[in-house]
């Protein structure tokens, strides 16, 4: 007797999971972690000053009032970046049945939210390879562009990587930078870097013969999450958007000024489509040029000793 099978009668229902699995991050650590200001116009201007350095101060008795040694302060500046994306999507597909999904537009909408947050962190903490935004005041044909980050530190708190070989040597800009910053009052909590030269910072114990107490547990650990010098502590933080630099950060004098905060509205109709434009408009601020740190052209490969 013949049996009736799967292979041959039609029909059948498809196994299909509803769900859509995505693993590209939305990585916007520093862009997040700043103060969130209000700017007013596309030139966001701020105010720096600083301590005249200690110095020898013994007067004569009865001696007049000495010479007012003030001195003026530094304005700031940097440009609102207009950052902006498209989700269009057909009567049609908004309409049909849809796997992981009910509204096409929705979920094109948080893609593009994602990605929009992802371009702003890159614009702040320059583009993997050492590619870094300067200011650009634009014009009509031409765009506004913020200054990146590296941009607008001083360079006495940065130390060039170039030449660097070896984990000593990284280990040693970096506390170089760190005293530089705590010299001129700075207190940076953070060490910002890539994935892959993260991998340097867990060098650092070999280096040294640094060891964990792992109170006898089975665990094998290649990892500082937090590093302690003599300038103070710093919790280790991986960004998969940034730059061939390593950054000290203290986020009380990191700022977002918005003029225009994340949203998006429909286009008018042209057909059988729906569009709508999502749009942001913000710059970076680092509102002291003294109270961040870096390390700058960390080679990828560095030898251990």
């Amino acid at each position: 007797m013949a049996v009736f099978e799967t292979y041959t009668q039609l029909r059948q229902a498809e196994d299909v999971q509803d769900e859509i699995y995505i693993i590209s991050p939305v990585d916007n650590p520093v862009a997040s972690m700043s103060r969130t200001l209000r700017a007013n116009g596309k030139i966001h201007e701020w105010t720096e000053d600083v301590l005249q350095a200690a110095a020898k101060n013994a007067a004569v008795e009865g001696a007049p009032v000495p010479d007012d040694s003030s001195v003026p302060v530094l304005e700031l500046q940097n440009f609102t970046q207009i950052m902006t994306k498209a989700a269009e999507i057909s009567g049609t597909l908004e309409e049909v049945d849809k796997y992981g999904r009910d509204s096409e537009m929705a979920y094109q909408l948080e893609l593009r939210y994602g990605e929009l947050a992802n371009d702003e962190e890159l614009a702040i903490i320059g583009a993997p390879g050492g590619t870094r935004q300067t200011a650009i005041a634009g014009d009509g044909s031409t765009a506004r562009e913020m200054a990146s980050l590296f941009v607008q530190l001083d360079a006495s708190v940065i130390e060039d990587g170039v030449g660097y070989t070896t984990i000593p040597e990284l280990e040693a800009g970096i506390l170089a930078s760190h005293l530089s910053v705590y010299s001129a009052g700075g207190n940076p909590s953070y060490l910002f870097t890539d994935p892959t030269r993260s991998q340097h910072i867990a060098s650092f114990a070999y280096t040294a013969g640094r060891q964990r107490d792992l109170r006898n547990e089975a665990k094998l650990v290649n990892v500082i999450d937090l590093y302690v010098s003599n300038y103070g502590e710093l919790d280790v933080v991986l960004d998969r958007n940034q730059d061939d630099a390593m950054y000290l950060l203290d986020f009380n004098y990191l700022a977002t000024p918005v003029l225009r905060p994340t949203r998006d509205w429909p286009i008018a109709k042209a057909g059988d489509s729906d569009v709508r434009q999502i749009l942001r408009e913000s710059t970076f601020a680092v509102l002291n040029t003294l109270s961040q740190g870096a390390v700058d052209n960390v080679p990828a490969v560095l030898t251990i000793s």
